[in-house]
């Protein structure tokens, strides 16, 4: 159980109706909206799972559709996009919160994963069905903008600009994402925190941020299953006369960076984690 109430992480309330579970390997079983307990063993909440796969098809064709019809060319449009993107993540993170701690963002259950937060299967179906959200956003985002209206000519799929590189590209991703999740860790998971329900607040702008930043470098990913959908359906508009190539070529980085500033995350935690008291052995040994 995560310590602090907040609705980017909180867990959702277990219920005692319907909830038949279905057998699967290594002691583990599927329940809809259901959290593991001692007594339950290994449970996968696959309420969770849809919400967050249905958060994820939302933030892809509201934030790429954003970007398709104003396009991300110059300062004005830019601004107009990232902040998409982060209001985007602020009003889902509110919605979801309460189902599947409304992490939408495959990066930010990685570092939840490591940092003991969130149990390794429930991540790892949490992302199986973020990507499927990503695919079916993406979908959503082909059938509203032919490829003549497209102004990013490959639904707002990530492509590295040639005059920063592979490696600032990188570099930005790994900073970025390091960013989000650290504000999610400090807002939405420290027992500390005073925000509340009010990290969704910061954890939106710390998305508006990074895009602000990374718009002109790479078109800011920071999530990797964000990308992924995108990147999938644009290579299938790939005859479409506007298309523009790179995508899938790039989408390494936006994999790879995101993962790792999400891990360094986990562990910088850490470093401000509560440490417990130990007045009881001192007075022990102060009693000898």
């Amino acid at each position: 159980t995560i310590g602090r109430r907040s609705p980017i992480h909180r867990s959702p309330p277990p219920t005692h109706s319907r909830l038949t579970a279905s057998k699967m390997p290594a002691g583990l079983a599927m329940r809809w909206g259901a959290e593991a307990s001692p007594e339950s063993g290994k449970v996968i909440n696959m309420q969770a799972a849809v919400a967050e796969m249905l958060a994820m098809a939302l933030f892809v064709t509201v934030g790429c559709g954003t970007a398709c019809g104003h396009g991300a060319s110059d300062g004005e449009t830019r601004l107009v996009v990232a902040f998409a993107f982060g209001m985007s993540i602020l009003v889902l993170a509110y919605t979801i919160g309460h189902l599947s701690g409304g992490q939408i963002n495959c990066a930010v259950t990685f570092s939840l994963v490591l940092g003991g937060q969130l149990p390794w299967y429930q991540g790892i179906v949490n992302t199986v069905f973020q990507l499927i959200g990503s695919v079916l956003g993406a979908l959503a985002v082909a059938a509203l903008f032919p490829c003549g209206r497209d102004l990013t000519g490959n639904l707002a799929s990530h492509v590295i600009n040639e005059d920063f590189g592979v490696g600032r590209a990188f570099l930005g991703e790994v900073i970025g994402t390091f960013f989000l999740c650290m504000v999610v860790w400090e807002t939405a998971v420290s027992p500390r925190s005073g925000a509340g329900a009010n990290a969704c607040v910061a954890i939106g702008f710390a998305v508006f941020l990074a895009h602000l930043m990374l718009l002109p470098i790479d078109g800011c990913s920071i999530n990797p299953t964000r990308s992924f959908g995108t990147a999938v359906v644009a290579e299938m508009r790939r005859g479409c006369g506007t298309f523009a190539d790179g995508a899938m070529r790039d989408l390494w980085v936006m994999w790879v960076g995101p993962l790792l500033g999400a891990a360094l995350a986990a562990g910088v935690k850490s470093l401000f984690a509560p440490r417990r008291l130990v007045d009881e052995k001192v007075g022990e040994g102060a009693q000898v």
